[in-house]
């Protein structure tokens, strides 16, 4: 899959095209997404808004890295300010016909685009003008409610990663490079990979967490604690530390996919060394029993 950030890179030939902010990659998006590809004659392409100040399930990273494998071969980013600061019929004509040149548009029954907010009967209409089809996809529900982006952010603010995996359809991914922090967590021979994420990335409640990081090819089990470190300094800035277990190499650098599937406990403020240390030894524990279910379960 190509992704690109700048119309001037041409889309080749005829495209069938989607569009939206397809923040979390959930399994309504997903729905359109399989209704995208499959035609031989229309290269499948994802016009992706991205959101640069509002809180983001996924960053455009993120998401290239969750369609890779999903048969879209181009994926277009397209800052979300520039997308409605058009009007519906300028967006249609300027960038679905001219600059994708779509051929035909799938879209979802309660789409939003251009500046008025225009729906999907003006997108039809505009298709006729300027020459695409457009193919409807029905609302996905479950639980007999709309599977929206908004109960996803819901499920990861509460921190309900059974109700989260169903609605995303996947585990709850953060995608980064591994930056130096404080090394604190060498104190108690633990040295942690410092995650650096987009700014505006929505965390589930700060605590510790049973994790699986990806790199180069194969994925390692892992204690993530996100959130403030209250032991060991009272700077108000949350950070991404992750223990990889059974791991001991340089990874500076690296980029880390890294998928978060099990809450361990909330952060607590202990009184010295000696009790994190003992802390972190039931954590450990308690990280390698879960994720060694969670690896089986892959396995199958």
């Amino acid at each position: 899959m190509i992704h690109i950030y700048d119309f001037e890179e041409a889309v080749p030939g005829a495209s069938r095209v989607a569009f939206g902010s397809f923040d979390g990659l959930h399994i309504g998006h997903r729905a359109v997404i399989g209704k995208l590809c499959g035609y031989e004659t229309q290269t499948p392409v994802v016009l992706s808004f991205e959101e640069n100040e509002k809180s983001i399930i996924y960053s455009e990273g993120e998401k290239e890295y969750l369609l890779k494998d999903s048969g879209v071969e181009i994926m277009v980013s397209m800052p979300v300010k520039d997308a409605y600061a058009m009007t519906g019929e300028e967006f249609a004509k300027e960038i679905l016909a001219k600059r994708l040149q779509a051929k035909s548009v799938v879209a979802g029954e309660n789409i939003s685009f251009g500046s008025e907010g225009l729906g999907i009967d003006a997108l039809k209409e505009f298709g006729e003008k300027y020459g695409f089809a457009v193919d409807v996809m029905p609302t996905v529900y479950l639980g007999g409610e709309p599977v929206t982006t908004d109960r996803v952010k819901k499920a990861i603010e509460d921190g309900d990663f059974r109700r989260m995996n169903v609605l995303l359809g996947h585990a709850y991914l953060m995608r980064g490079t591994v930056v130096h922090g404080k090394a604190a967590g060498r104190k108690v021979g633990m040295p942690t990979a410092n995650l650096d994420v987009a700014k505006n990335k929505l965390f589930p409640p700060h605590g510790v967490y049973g994790t699986l990081s990806y790199m180069d090819g194969t994925f390692f089990r892992g204690m993530t604690n996100i959130g403030l470190r209250p032991s060991d300094d009272d700077v108000p800035i949350a950070t991404i530390e992750t223990f990889l277990l059974d791991f001991d190499r340089d990874i500076y650098g690296k980029d880390i996919k890294l998928e978060i599937h099990a809450y361990i406990r909330g952060v607590k403020k202990f009184a010295n060394l000696e009790e994190v240390k003992k802390q972190v030894d039931k954590d450990i524990e308690a990280v390698r029993v879960y994720m060694d279910g969670v690896i089986y379960n892959m396995k199958k």
